[in-house]
């Protein structure tokens, strides 16, 4: 019951994270906006998409207090008059960034709203860095189980700084990447292409912090580093492979799916933390059972939470809904694909007026048979008769429009069935599974048989020429010339993978090599997706798979930092 309630604990924490952080980094972005002038359109995209659901998403802050101190009351204790400091401060924040963000809107003199909206954007950074030191302090044990710990070093040390920044940097990329979804909502190329650079920019940074973090939690937080890289080790990469996406994706001007990407990363970020640290509460101490109420009380946490999430999750999700249509909020809300019926046609420079009676005229002509200019186009293409200068010109349809499918569709096929099996072929001869330096290593317990690898790769390689197939056949031009070099390309990493940790007997340099390989698998199923959304459906298993051999190998890095056996090859 106790892990169960903890489960429930993790699922407020992780929904917070993704939607209120998006509202902090949302601030973040407005402080770094410029002057009044420059920053007048980013400020009012971001008013106009956080005034809906600003207040809602802090719904996730009450739950998780609520289940904390109901479900682990020691814990509660000993995290509040520890860490008390972080907690006041960022609970100040949030009451003084909602009342700047509402008197912002309000007021009319622009010193009140220069002022209020400090307070907003300022207190947007203040509140994630100290939620983010109070991960910190708690990963690296610094809050004792009877509590009253050091109220200074336990919030400001090497871990708790690097969990702050990060969790800025993570919520100023979520809250980018939503704010470019949002511009491409309203076909607004301009701010499109303003946070698109932002949301790049802030996931590069932050992937460029988790890195350099590596050494500061190595020193600082020993346990919380060993278990990153061991039992989370999935989680983290599987959290930067779906960051690579969300970045993929925006640049790509994607809506469907780029918002999830970007976050399940933090989603997946938090929940490798999570993993790392249990089944401890307190970081190193503290188990989740020894800090559990009695079974009653967790009866009821549980009872409540399941009724909370029946009444709460539906509504959100309808609140968001209905934002995203445009039905609540603030502001014209012009979709894509909301044309006016008078804008339909040739006439780019008609009012809307102008525009209506154009097309009623063309309807009420091509119900009469076609007089006067509105010349009626038959099934087989060619306009009604019409006089003289009334015709209009004859306009060539484009080369792409006309072309059929390829008159030998097999052919696509046959070339990635023999592409995939020589990399087939090329990989297996690589491989030594029972080399004696191989059956040495120290490998995690989750690695599969190695018979399970032939089973698996089988109808991977069948799914890849099934999908480069149907891709091909789709593509037409100078798309399908840069199709197949993205199939030959990420083939050639695919068979090298195997030569660079077998061959050269270097598991660092095989992580290298399926990093590659997980980049190229992005860009292709990128590419595929814009050509046979089928073909990259069927991709997606491979893909999948390789993540997952990405993390294995990540794992044997973790396992084996010292070179074995550079001795001649054995047998």
């Amino acid at each position: 019951m106790a892990e169960l309630v903890a489960v429930f604990l993790f699922i407020g924490v992780v929904a917070y994270a993704v939607l209120g952080g998006a509202d902090f980094g949302a601030g973040f972005w407005d402080l770094i906006a410029g002057g009044a002038k420059r920053g007048r359109e980013p400020r009012h995209l971001i008013d106009v998409s956080l005034a809906p659901v600003w207040e809602a998403n802090h719904t996730w802050l009450i739950y998780c207090l609520v289940v904390l101190w109901t479900g682990f009351p020691s814990a509660f204790a000993a995290i509040t008059t520890t860490l008390y400091i972080p907690l006041l401060l960022a609970l100040l924040g949030i009451v003084l960034r909602g009342a700047g963000f509402a008197f912002r809107k309000a007021t009319v003199r622009t010193e009140e709203q220069r002022l209020y909206g400090a307070a907003f954007a300022v207190s947007s950074v203040l509140t994630p860095y100290c939620f983010g030191a109070i991960a910190g302090g708690l990963a690296s044990g610094r809050v004792p189980t009877a509590g009253n710990g050091d109220a200074v070093s336990s919030w400001v040390n090497p871990s708790s700084i690097l969990g702050g920044i990060l969790a800025v940097l993570a919520c100023s990329y979520v809250a980018a990447t939503y704010l470019t979804v949002e511009a491409l909502h309203r076909d607004d190329d301009k701010l499109y292409r303003y946070y698109r650079d932002r949301a790049i920019a802030a996931g590069a940074v932050t992937g460029a912090v988790s890195i350099a973090g590596i050494f500061v939690l190595h020193a600082d937080s020993p346990r919380l580093f060993d278990r990153l890289s061991g039992p989370a080790l999935p989680l983290v990469v599987l959290a930067a492979v779906g960051g690579l996406v969300g970045l993929a994706l925006l640049w790509a001007k994607r809506t469907v799916g780029t918002r999830v990407a970007a976050a399940g990363a933090v989603a997946l970020v938090i929940v490798g933390w999570g993993v790392a640290q249990t089944p401890y509460l307190l970081g190193t101490h503290l188990s989740i059972t020894e800090a559990a109420a009695p079974s009653a009380s967790l009866a009821v946490v549980v009872g409540v939470a399941i009724v909370a999430g029946l009444l709460i999750v539906p509504s959100l999700v309808l609140l968001f809904r209905l934002s995203g249509r445009g039905v609540v909020g603030v502001g014209d809300r012009p979709f894509r694909g909301s044309v006016a019926r008078g804008e339909r046609g040739n006439g780019e420079d008609m009012t809307e007026g102008e525009g209506t009676a154009a097309s009623m005229s063309e309807r009420s002509g091509t119900a009469k048979g076609g007089g006067g200019g509105g010349a009626a186009l038959t099934k087989s293409g060619r306009g009604v008769r019409g006089t003289g200068a009334d015709r209009a010109p004859a306009v060539p349809l484009e080369s792409t429009a006309v072309q059929g499918p390829p008159r030998h569709r097999w052919v696509p096929y046959a070339l990635c069935a023999g592409a995939v099996t020589a990399t087939a072929v090329v990989g297996a001869r690589a491989t030594r599974p029972d080399a004696r330096w191989y059956r040495e290593l120290n490998t995690p317990d989750w690695q599969p048989p190695p018979w399970a690898f032939g089973a698996v790769w089988t109808p991977l390689y069948a799914s890849i020429a099934v999908a480069g197939g149907r891709a091909l056949n789709a593509a037409r031009g100078p798309q399908r010339k840069a199709l197949a070099g993205e199939f030959a390309a990420n083939l050639a990493l695919n068979a090298g993978w195997n030569n660079l940790f077998f061959r050269l007997r270097s598991p660092l340099a095989g992580l290298a090599g399926t990093l590659l390989l997980d980049a190229s698998n992005v860009r292709l199923l990128t590419r595929v997706a814009r050509t046979d959304r089928k073909a990259a459906a069927i991709l997606l298993p491979y893909a999948a798979w390789c993540a997952y051999a990405t993390c294995l190998n990540a794992s044997i890095v973790a396992r084996n930092h010292e070179p074995r056996h550079r001795g001649p090859v054995d047998g």
